[in-house]
């Protein structure tokens, strides 16, 4: 029976390792799955060694709280790596554990594939460089990433974003307005601020006070937040509970793109859900907000004017950006307002979305990526045959 492990340690990375382990399922029927990650990839069938999606951070410093734990299980799984020696280790995303872990599976000759690796274009090619020596295969979601993988000496393939797939499933405007009950005349807001606690506790405050704004203005408006399942529900109803405005929650991740597409307007946590707001055509605030000394850490290290990542891909401020000390409620809602209140900015905004949505490939990237993990352990076959 052939043994695939999957390494993921964030909700984004759960939700695609979730996704890719129904794909190799289906291509590769009676093998077994293992590895690391949360509840949707337990649901899609893989054995879990350990849940690490509650230890992902925000920032430099916030992680080094969490490294003594990530060391201990990297010298688990090591060690289980050693024993086991699956056929194939596939590491999603979460640099911080998964590069050294690829590092050791390649030390005990298991093959690594690294589907969405680091993004390395941003980071310099030292990361690059680390991936590509060990790594059998880099499967990148951008063509500036395999650029970069590709000049550090990596086996890369482009085989695009996996969000790409699941935005084909979203509902329509329409849908999406008469599954959440949102009438004729009603201004629809939705309020995404994070899938880590930290970022929920730092972002979501803002985020309500903001919808109190547009409460005043727009008696009407309705708000959606989806609750990812990384966060404790009681913090959240804690922190809705104590603003006098309704607000619906939803789980998540299903109800990200219902809340996304019947929303003239979203504000979103800068990371994974900005581009799937992208994909959707929403228009959206992106707040970011950690402690001063990694945001300054990070901006030395990385030179960028911006963060977002459609901003990045587009090479220009297409989405407005508020960090630190900016998210607040005051300016959020005046954004979303400019969204509700502008069609002509509205409409540049989605046309600018739609360009750099273009550019996260065409439909199919979960079923190419499994293809070429099936192709890497022919290969080691191929290889111990010989």
């Amino acid at each position: 029976m052939k043994e695939i492990w999957i390494s993921a340690g964030e909700a984004s990375g759960d939700l695609h390792g979730s996704a890719l382990a129904e794909q190799l399922r289906l291509l590769q029927p009676g093998c077994r799955l293992r590895g690391l990650g949360g509840p949707l990839m337990a649901k899609a069938g893989v054995d879990l060694i350990y849940d690490p999606t509650a230890l992902s951070t925000v920032g430099f410093l916030e992680s080094l709280r969490v490294t003594p734990v990530l060391h201990r299980l990297l010298q688990r799984v090591g060690g289980l790596l050693e024993s086991a020696h699956p056929d194939v280790l596939v590491v999603i995303d979460f640099p911080g554990f998964n590069i050294p872990l690829a590092e050791l599976a390649h030390a005990r000759h298991v093959p690594v594939v690294y589907y969405l690796p680091p993004t390395a274009w941003l980071w310099g090619e030292g990361r690059a460089q680390r991936v590509a020596q060990a790594c059998a295969r880099v499967l990148c979601a951008l063509p500036v990433e395999e650029e970069v993988y590709r000049r550090a000496g990596a086996r890369t393939r482009w085989v695009g974003h996996p969000l790409v797939d699941r935005v084909q499933r979203a509902p329509t405007v329409q849908q999406a307005r008469e599954q959440l009950g949102v009438v004729e005349g009603e201004a629809v807001f939705a309020l995404l601020p994070g899938s880590r606690q930290r970022e929920v506790e730092e972002l979501l405050p803002a985020q309500l006070q903001a919808a109190q704004l547009i409460s005043a203005q727009l008696p009407q408006a309705r708000f959606f937040l989806p609750l990812a399942v990384t966060i404790p529900q009681e913090l959240v109803h804690r922190l809705v509970d104590a603003v006098p405005i309704r607000v619906t929650l939803l789980p998540g991740p299903e109800g990200v793109y219902p809340a996304l597409r019947a929303s003239e307007a979203a504000v979103v946590a800068s990371g994974t859900a900005t581009l799937e707001a992208t994909l959707l055509g929403t228009p959206a605030v992106i707040v970011y907000k950690t402690s001063l000394s990694t945001f300054w850490i990070g901006r030395r290290l990385l030179h960028l004017q911006q963060i977002g990542l459609p901003n990045l891909l587009a090479g220009r401020p297409i989405l407005p950006e508020l960090l630190q000390g900016d998210v607040k409620g005051e300016r959020i809602a005046e954004w979303l307002l400019r969204y509700h209140q502008d069609q002509k900015l509205r409409q540049a905004t989605q046309t600018a979305l739609a360009e750099v949505g273009a550019t996260l490939g065409s439909p199919g990237a979960v079923v190419r990526a499994a293809r070429e993990i099936l192709q890497v352990m022919a290969e080691k076959d191929e290889t111990a045959s010989e």
